[in-house]
């Protein structure tokens, strides 16, 4: 009897160490001291967007979850890619070296890396400190294609001319890919297995990746994946300076320094305040809302963090509105902060809990079937995407859309009629980044959440969302005209329209 109890204490012990959703505790707007309907305007406003995919987005105060949505195909436990908000787990793993003693703020960046520089260096190269590194003041002038045509980063980076290091704010993520080469040097491992052992574990946070650079080096300014509440794990981590659960895990100097405005954009005086020109921390940014700030990735990747009302806000999706997200904040959730609707609370809490559970991301519209076609391949000429032949099947009581590519891969991906319908890649998703060597380091278990409909009796629509990356593929099968348009969904990549031809089966 003895022995089943301390079996069932391990296993109850090894569900807590794994907890990855559901572990922060939950609670409702009002025992938080929020307007419910604050809460419910803001994931109000926020769905609504134009031009915008919500994937992800949490709210806490005082530690606890106060309201979640997760739109329909993806899930909580669903992971995401953080693009530029990967860069401020950068600075806290350099507050880490730094408390360890192996690692100042003026430290020269070329004694440091003194391996990878150029036969002759410049005074500024000499100069140019861990400090400029982190607040984007390197003064190289940044090159964003430069990781897309080499592989030895680090050289190439460092043989730029340098002007002026700690003048002149350059946004570039390539500095901060320095800095994690940096730590890594430093501390003998790379910033992920180091976030992971100080920060993470400690957090029970042990569904995350990190690309890593064809140096082997997490890519730092870019590249993290990690799931929503995971990040509000952090954020609350940043609110309490460091601590959690009775322990330091990062110093709380550090957290006071890195999330103070270190440096501007150039010639922002008389400008009207917005979230682009508050200044920039140690990789974060200061907000319009003048006690808060923010990890900040492409398409509309943001942990927002208030100290002055310890409110955290996750936003995880695709926008190209970013600016507005963060506006839904300020107008919408932070005029609720210590406001309660006493009368009308319980119908404010079950319409937040109903806006939260159905959200959900459009479906294909249109027929289930059409008698234009059935039992067909189709064979497609070359194209961007190197796919060979498109096969439609059916696979239980669901349909399946297999597709064969040039070079001898396939991928099959299982979809229905009017809900989505989950599967497994066994190769990449769509990415718009082009960096050699993209997607190494990661575990490439990627999702897929796909729906299809007739959009007319000629027009096959299948939509397929990678549902824990942030990326999505729509494929328009037009069989009059003989075309298929494939759209990938992000703001670098162009519809190609595809001729096909029809192999019945």
């Amino acid at each position: 009897m003895k022995r089943i109890s301390t079996l069932l204490l391990v296993l109850a012990m090894m569900a807590v160490t794994h907890a990855q959703t559901g572990d922060l505790p939950r609670s409702t707007p009002a025992q938080q001291g929020l307007s419910t309907q604050a809460v419910s305007q803001f994931v109000d406003s926020l769905l609504a967007l134009p031009q915008t995919e919500i994937h992800h987005v949490m709210v806490a105060r005082h530690g606890q979850v106060v309201a979640e949505a997760h739109p329909a195909p993806f899930r909580a436990d669903d992971a995401h890619t953080l693009y530029s908000a990967s860069k401020t787990f950068v600075s806290l793993a350099v507050g880490l070296a730094i408390a360890d003693n192996r690692l100042r703020l003026d430290d020269r960046v070329a004694a440091i890396m003194h391996d990878h520089l150029p036969d002759t260096i410049s005074t500024a190269l000499a100069q140019m400190t861990v400090r400029n590194l982190l607040t984007m003041s390197s003064g190289i002038k940044p090159d964003w294609t430069m990781r897309n045509n080499t592989n030895q980063w680090l050289n190439t980076w460092l043989a730029y001319p340098v002007k002026a290091p700690g003048e002149h704010f350059f946004y570039d993520s390539m500095a901060t890919y320095m800095l994690s080469a940096i730590v890594q040097r430093v501390m003998g491992k790379t910033v992920l297995q180091l976030l992971c052992e100080r920060i993470f574990e400690p957090l029970h946070i042990t569904e995350v990746d990190w690309e890593i650079s064809p140096e082997g080096i997490n890519t730092g300014g870019w590249g993290m994946r990690i799931q929503a509440e995971s990040l509000a794990k952090v954020g609350i981590l940043m609110l309490q300076r460091g601590q959690w659960e009775g322990r330091q895990l990062v110093p709380e100097q550090w957290i006071d320094e890195m999330t103070q405005k270190r440096i501007n954009y150039d010639n922002v005086n008389g400008q009207a305040p917005t979230d682009g020109n508050q200044g920039y921390c140690y990789q974060l940014w200061r907000c319009k809302w003048p006690t808060a700030y923010r990890m900040d990735g492409a398409h509309g990747q943001f942990v927002v963090m208030d100290p002055a009302s310890d409110i955290v806000v996750v936003i995880l999706g695709r926008s190209a509105r970013g600016h507005d997200e963060l506006a839904c904040i300020w107008n919408q959730l932070m005029p609720g902060v210590d406001r309660t609707d006493n009368k009308n609370e319980s119908k404010a809490e079950k319409r937040l809990a109903a806006a939260c559970s159905r959200a959900a991301l459009p479906l294909p519209q249109g027929k289930q079937r059409s008698n234009v076609l059935t039992n067909a391949d189709f064979k497609l000429q070359p194209n961007p995407d190197g796919i060979d032949l498109i096969k439609f099947y059916q696979d239980g009581k669901q349909m399946a859309m297999r597709i064969y590519y040039r070079d001898g891969r396939d991928e099959t991906i299982p979809m229905a009629y009017g809900k989505w319908t989950y599967g497994h890649l066994t190769g990449e998703p769509p990415y718009s980044i082009g960096a050699v060597g993209r997607f190494a380091g990661l575990r490439h278990n990627f999702a897929t959440a796909a729906a299809y409909a007739w959009t007319t009796p000629g027009m096959l629509t299948v939509q397929i969302h990678y549902v824990n990356w942030i990326s999505a593929t729509t494929l328009q099968f037009d069989i009059t005209a003989g075309t298929v348009q494939i759209t990938h969904n992000y703001d670098t990549a162009h519809p190609h329209t595809i001729p096909f031809a029809i192999v019945q089966q």
